[in-house]
């Protein structure tokens, strides 16, 4: 992959912030500079999945702290879910929700969130659900006094959690049984080295974990689209005028040279009589003025939206369009399970997430052209049917269960057959399109648990470094004005 300004400036920051991680004079310090590092990976999507020798030295140095918490230990529970936050919306909370309903019959339950912001929604969980509060080290202690009466701790958190990846290293070495569930697969992410198996979602984020992550042993796991009591595929009845549907975080549609879903809709519009409804993004994304002006009647931002409407829509939609250049995990196989007509591009380049990849075409010029034929009255050209009933078979929440269950036993579970030949995505297809932006994105609002010694410490440290000056300008803005 080639080299860019932006890959030499990534690589400086994220060193310095290394050495701070592993030089700083407190636990809470550390935690706070590892999240930071964790967040600059995450951000910026240039191939780097892991750093194993970093999370395990940083470990060693702080293993035999003191963690003192007025946590008391949960009330024993089989399974205890490990989660950052959770939404109202999106594929990543409602995981947790249909892995907790798969599992009901198999334990109690209980859901701990590591960050107590009031945005976190809970569904009917089956089990107690704890917030936790505090700095780094307080919400790393927390969680490992909570977690002493848990069976299976399955972690779900965010990539950037660095808290949780360090108390779960704890559990661990207290022979704990952890389980990652890697759901950000296409991203940096902490913890995988500290889980005892590493849960994937997707092919790609198998390949990647077994080729570029530490994981002592990966297993199958699948997003669980479907409910259990659906026993059949859905027929849908919607009309071809419906609506044209879409949905996603607005980063998903941030187009990239080759794949712009604002040009793709230009392209698009003229030839039919559609309305587009985008669940996600919003006016805020420029990259939305040039078609929203040109057409804004017919092209509406929604936003996030809760689960509810989000399913009304898709019962009144023409078809279905997978989000691009960075496509829905779960958003594309839920619309494919209900029945809606789902079109997308990426065929040489899918991930291999379930049978719904099938749904693709290779180009989007080829998506264009079917979905024209299709909404003025040709044929839908997939055998949507079949896709439904092997998501029926294999990506109910039950069946997920079944896989995380037996896991949990030590017994790993292979990719499904017809899995591997669609996840044909290598690990840095999203790193070249980070390249191709020319633009390093920089942690904002989580300097805010680093003492005045740190900040002072990693100040001098920039100023020194050979950084763009509009980049250490910057850093030393957040570390001036990011405060509790």
């Amino acid at each position: 992959m080639k080299t860019s300004q932006s890959c030499v400036t990534l690589k400086t920051f994220s060193s310095i912030l290394a050495s701070a991680v592993l030089s700083s004079g407190s636990l809470n310090d550390g935690l706070a500079l590892l999240r930071l590092y964790a967040r600059l990976h995450w951000d910026n999507i240039s191939g780097h999945f892991g750093n194993e020798s970093l999370e395990e030295s940083f470990f060693e140095k702080w293993a035999d702290s003191s963690l003192k918490s007025t946590q008391p230990a949960l009330p024993k529970a089989d399974f205890l879910h490990i989660a950052t936050q959770t939404h109202v919306q999106g594929g990543h909370s409602r995981l947790i929700w249909r892995l907790s309903a798969g599992l009901s019959g198999h334990g109690t339950q209980a859901l701990l969130l590591t960050d107590a912001r009031k945005g976190n929604h809970v569904a009917e969980f089956p089990g107690p659900v704890t917030r936790l509060k505090g700095k780094p080290s307080a919400r790393a202690a927390a969680i490992v006094a909570a977690a002493q009466n848990a069976g299976t701790i399955l972690l779900h958190t965010h990539p950037d959690d660095a808290a949780a990846a360090f108390a779960a290293r704890v559990l661990w070495a207290q022979n704990k049984k952890i389980l990652f569930v890697n759901h950000a697969d296409h991203v940096f992410s902490l913890g995988p080295g500290a889980a005892d198996v590493v849960l994937e979602i997707c092919m790609t984020g198998w390949k990647t974990t077994r080729d570029r992550r530490a994981a002592r042993t990966q297993s199958f796991m699948g997003i669980p689209i479907v409910d259990d009591d659906v026993a059949s595929v859905s027929s849908h009845i919607a009309p071809r005028n419906g609506p044209i549907v879409s949905m996603g975080g607005p980063g998903k549609f941030r187009p990239t040279p080759g794949l712009s879903f604002p040009d793709f809709l230009m392209e698009l519009l003229p030839h039919v009589a559609n309305d587009v409804i985008l669940i996600g993004p919003s006016h805020k994304d420029d990259w939305w003025a040039d078609v929203t002006t040109a057409y804004p009647d017919r092209v509406h931002l929604r936003g996030p939206l809760p689960q509810g409407e989000v399913e009304d829509i898709l019962k009144s939609a023409s078809c279905y369009i997978d989000s691009f250049p960075l496509d829905g995990g779960t958003a594309y196989p839920q619309a494919a399970a209900l029945g809606v007509p789902c079109f997308a591009p990426n065929a040489s380049n899918a991930s291999g997430v379930s049978p719904s990849e099938k749904l693709r075409f290779e180009t989007v010029d080829a998506l264009a052209s079917a979905l024209k034929t299709f909404l003025n009255g040709g044929a839908y050209p997939f055998d949507l049917g079949a896709v439904q009933k092997s998501l029926v078979q294999d990506f109910s929440n039950a069946a997920v269960a079944e896989r995380v269950i037996s896991a949990a036993q030590g017994n790993v579970v292979a990719p499904l057959d017809y899995l591997p030949p669609l996840g044909r995505r290598d690990s840095d297809y999203n790193a070249r399109r980070w390249v191709d932006q020319h633009e390093i994105a920089l942690p904002k609002r989580l300097w805010r648990d680093l003492s005045a010694g740190a900040r002072l410490h990693l100040y001098l440290q920039i100023r020194r470094a050979a950084l763009p000056e509009d980049i250490k300008s910057r850093i030393s803005k957040e570390l001036a004005t990011r405060w509790v």
